[in-house]
């Protein structure tokens, strides 16, 4: 667990952990699982205070294949491996 690691091992891991924004941003792969059981894989097209809109086409596939997905249908979302923004700390 994180809080085993001491003071310096948990500011380190807390400065490596992806945001939300981040893991849920547009072109991130992620896995939906939905309360009904569905399992929908996909690209992350868009997301708001409603829920996701995920393009789950296949790249050999052709025509639209986007889904809206409402927050309250979403039991669990699995992204691979997220990918930090660069922030800038701007000196005060």
């Amino acid at each position: 667990m994180a809080d085993e690691r001491g003071p310096e091992g948990l500011e380190e891991w807390h400065a490596r952990v992806p945001r939300v924004a981040d893991a849920l941003r547009r072109g991130t792969r992620a896995v939906i699982t939905t309360w009904g059981g569905a399992e929908l894989a996909g690209l992350i097209c868009d997301r708001d205070q409603s829920g996701l809109l995920v393009d789950v086409r296949e790249p050999s596939e052709e025509g639209s294949g986007y889904l809206f997905i409402p927050w309250g249908s979403i039991q669990q979302v699995r992204v691979e491996e997220v990918a930090q923004r660069r922030v800038k700390y701007l000196p005060p």
